[in-house]
């Protein structure tokens, strides 16, 4: 068959009958691998980046030592 040619020339059938999404038993144990690394990989994410906020408004300011006018002489 090309792919210009209509499976189901008299229409009476949709091309789809159904999509399931998730983990069921009929899916495929790789595609739910996938989706499980790919939504862990996005919370990790999510996570590093709410700690790395958080410690870096945490953390205490640098205090400057030494002269703070600029045209002091040495």
């Amino acid at each position: 068959m090309r792919p210009t040619e209509d499976p189901d020339p008299e229409g009476d059938r949709p091309a789809v009958l159904g999509v399931r999404f998730g983990a069921n038993p009929n899916s495929s144990s790789l595609g739910v691998d996938v989706t499980f690394l790919l939504f862990g990989g996005a919370g990790a994410l999510g996570a590093g980046l709410f700690l790395a906020a958080w410690l870096r408004a945490k953390r205490k300011k640098a205090t400057v030592v030494g002269r703070d006018d600029p045209k002091a002489a040495p």
